[in-house]
């Protein structure tokens, strides 16, 4: 008789967790985040009578939600507002959909966030001013949408930055010097937007830098030779800018190791004697970024 009771308690208690319920409060975000996104006409989309945890793209862990994956999956409308209940969110990846409104301000509440992938949308309005609140985040890719406002300041806050990526927008302003302070910093993208004003000198402290891509703005001034020296650069993009180019310039480049650069069709000049364009063939535009995630 012992046995008999020991033993289905033990499995009980050993194994509950993987039954368990997420909180109320966080069903509800993921079912306003349905209805908000015509959940119905998805891909993939979810049986609302099975758990949380069989639902397309949802990561849950310890009876919280700590991912949502649904990536081209086309969702059609606005982000819930109540998208900062989910406390323990670490990915959020809603890229290449039919995202339209404003980034919920709520959003930089989430302080475990890591991946924050929205590009490919037709979201609008400024990036979040408290940008930088969101400390653990390492990706965020905004690509491709129709946001405006300034780059905040903020930015230059998240330390543990490794990829960003705010190309194909509306935004205005300079680059923050701020950004100079992200160490981890592999990738910077913030091409074909109104971005005007210098390259901020503190760009050449990214050591780590690969990747930095900012044609089609109206950049201008010099590029400082920090930038040009940064020893794990492989792509540089400055085409379509109003920089003003000089010798030094272009001695740094033919020194230079890079995998991939490109001025654009501008000619080069150096008291006003000019200086032939680099030999680059072919039209450039932003590489190829990997959207989708794997816990």
């Amino acid at each position: 008789m012992v046995k008999k009771i020991f033993w289905p308690f033990v499995f009980f208690m050993v194994f509950s967790p993987m039954f368990g319920k997420v909180p109320q409060t966080e069903k509800e975000v993921l079912l306003e985040l349905f209805k908000n996104t015509h959940g119905e006409n998805w891909t993939n989309t979810w049986s609302l009578n099975k758990p949380v945890t069989k639902w397309y793209g949802v990561a849950v862990e310890d009876n919280h939600v700590v991912g949502i994956d649904l990536f081209n999956n086309n969702l059609i409308g606005q982000l819930p507002e109540s998208i900062f209940k989910l406390k323990n969110l670490k990915v959020l990846n809603v890229a290449f959909n039919h995202l339209e409104g404003r980034i919920p301000d709520g959003i930089t509440a989430l302080k475990q966030l890591r991946v924050l992938r929205m590009g490919k949308n037709a979201l609008t309005g400024p990036i979040p001013e408290h940008i930088g609140d969101l400390k653990s985040l390492e990706v965020l890719d905004l690509y491709d949408n129709d946001l405006s406002g300034v780059l905040p300041s903020g930015l230059g806050k998240l330390e543990n930055m490794e990829f960003l990526v705010l190309s194909s927008n509306g935004l205005q302003g300079e680059i923050p010097e701020s950004i100079g302070e992200l160490s981890k910093l592999e990738g910077l993208e913030l091409g074909s937007n109104h971005i005007q004003g210098a390259i901020p000198e503190s760009l050449g402290k990214l050591v780590n830098l690969k990747r930095l891509v900012l044609f089609e703005n109206q950049l201008s001034g010099t590029v400082p030779d920090a930038i040009l020296s940064l020893p794990n650069l492989e792509m540089l993009q400055l085409q379509n800018n109003e920089f003003g180019l000089d010798l030094a310039f272009h001695e740094s480049v033919k020194k230079a190791n890079y995998a991939f650069f490109d001025v654009g069709d501008k000619t080069l000049r150096f008291e006003d004697n000019p200086i032939p364009k680099f030999d680059l063939k072919g039209e450039t535009r932003m590489a190829d970024i990997i959207f989708e995630d794997e816990e």
